[in-house]
């Protein structure tokens, strides 16, 4: 009994000496929610354009540099009252710097600066470092491509003056810019006054490292004068060169067409062409730059034709070309337009007008005073007349038509007499069948019978 004894009393003072414990140590207290902290953003750099070649502006927008402030190192916080204000920022070109621009973040710890690429930089990957100035760990580095100087665009002509008519040679140089979206070289396009130059071959000019070599011809139409001749990539339009033409004289007799009418509402048509001044054996029509006819005009020069418009043209300004065949300088254009509206016709010259024969009126017939006039009341009694007669007719027609088994009935009574019988009585004729028959068949005899007729 000794050992349980022991072993009880050993049990409850561990009891009671945990409770005292429990009771005698303070609860611990639940740590305070602190709130979420905003992630920062992280520090980078954008470069607008990333490439370019030196001495070219580029555009840098920095992120993430909140941290960069005048407190700089030191870890105590400020007070609320006195924050610490941004320090600066230095945005420079790595390996020797240069270029460099100062500038501090706002509140959200952006900025936007430009900086200017050096220029005696290299082509190749070259970087743009901001640096915070108080704190050398905030910092963000981007990537910048220089590429080649771009070498200026030239744009030669051969000759540079002459007739017109005169043919041209064209030639390019510096349009290593001029390329596709897909990279590859883009094409040129030619205009005399910033307007179309017909006749140039090819007709699609392609770059070939930079340059080009084309030809045309001084439109014959044009004045003696001073022209401008440019060329453009038709991929980006900043990429463009332009030289001069002096055309020295003009034929006497310049190549002319007319159209007639110059207009049209769309849905198509019939256009007559009239050309003069075309001094050669045969004259090539076209349409908007596509052949249309081939024809050969007069001895004097001059031609007469037709063509039409196809329906389905679109409404726009189309351009009608005459030109020789064995000369394509020598020629001329003529506008023709497709609208919605149709062309004004001439205002017609309106006939003088005949005055009318007059015609004398029909005069009213007077009314005859030997005509007799019909009364209305004897026609009105004559109407009635006939129907009261039609109505006396009617009945005296009913009145004689044969008496039906009602009114018989109604009318007729009868009280059978004793006799012999006789089964069958025929009325005599003496011309043919009898007229009616009465069957009678014999009964007991009820008694006298008499007959008697109430309503003759």
């Amino acid at each position: 009994m000794l050992p349980i004894a022991r072993w009880a009393g050993l049990s409850l003072t561990a009891v009671l000496l945990s409770a005292a414990f429990a009771w005698g140590t303070p609860p611990v207290a639940s740590p305070a929610a602190t709130p979420p902290v905003r992630a920062a953003a992280a520090r980078s750099l954008t470069l607008d354009p990333p490439e370019g070649p030196p001495g070219s502006t580029v555009g840098v927008s920095g992120h993430g540099f909140g941290k960069c402030t005048r407190a700089g190192l030191v870890a105590e916080p400020q007070p609320p009252d006195e924050p610490a204000g941004p320090a600066e920022i230095r945005v420079f070109w790595g390996r020797g710097g240069g270029g460099q621009s100062t500038v501090t973040a706002d509140a959200d710890g952006e900025f936007e600066t430009e900086v200017t690429v050096p220029s005696d930089a290299v082509p190749g990957s070259r970087d743009v470092i901001a640096l915070c100035t108080v704190n050398s760990k905030v910092t963000a580095t981007a990537d910048f491509r220089v590429t080649p100087t771009p070498r200026p665009t030239t744009l030669a002509l051969d000759p540079a003056e002459g007739d017109a008519g005169t043919s041209v040679t064209v030639s390019g140089s510096g349009f290593d810019g001029c390329t596709a979206d897909d990279g590859r070289a883009g094409g040129i396009a030619l205009t005399w006054d910033d307007g179309p130059l017909p006749g140039v071959t090819p007709e699609e000019i392609a770059v070939d490292a930079g340059a080009f070599t084309a030809e045309f011809t001084v439109p014959s139409d044009a004045d003696a004068a001073d022209h401008t001749v440019t060329a453009t990539c038709a991929e980006d339009a900043r990429v463009s060169a332009e030289q001069s033409f002096t055309v020295t004289s003009v034929p006497e007799n310049q190549p002319a067409v007319r159209l007639e009418p110059s207009s049209m509402r769309a849905g198509g048509g019939s256009v007559n062409l009239s050309g003069s001044g075309f001094d050669c054996p045969e004259v090539a029509l076209s349409w908007a730059g596509e052949p249309l006819a081939t024809l050969a005009p007069a001895q004097d020069g001059t031609f007469d034709t037709r063509f039409d418009v196809a329906p389905d043209t679109a409404e726009d300004s189309y351009t009608v070309r005459a030109a020789c065949t064995d000369d394509p300088g020598t020629g001329a254009d003529a506008a023709f337009t497709v609208t919605g509206e149709g062309p004004v016709p001439p205002s017609p010259t309106p006939p003088t007008p005949t005055p009318p024969t007059p015609v004398p009126p029909t005069p009213t017939p007077t009314p005859d005073p030997t005509t007799d006039t019909v009364p209305v009341g004897l026609v009105v009694g004559s109407g009635l007349l006939g129907a009261a007669l039609l109505a006396l007719a009617g009945f005296a027609f009913l009145s004689h038509r044969h008496r039906g088994p009602r009114w018989v009935r109604d009318h007729v009574s009868s009280r059978p007499r004793p006799a012999p019988g006789a089964t069958e009585v025929a009325e005599p004729s003496g011309t043919g069948p009898p007229t009616r028959s009465v069957r009678l068949e014999p009964h007991p005899d009820p008694g006298e019978q008499t007959l008697k007729e109430e309503d003759p």
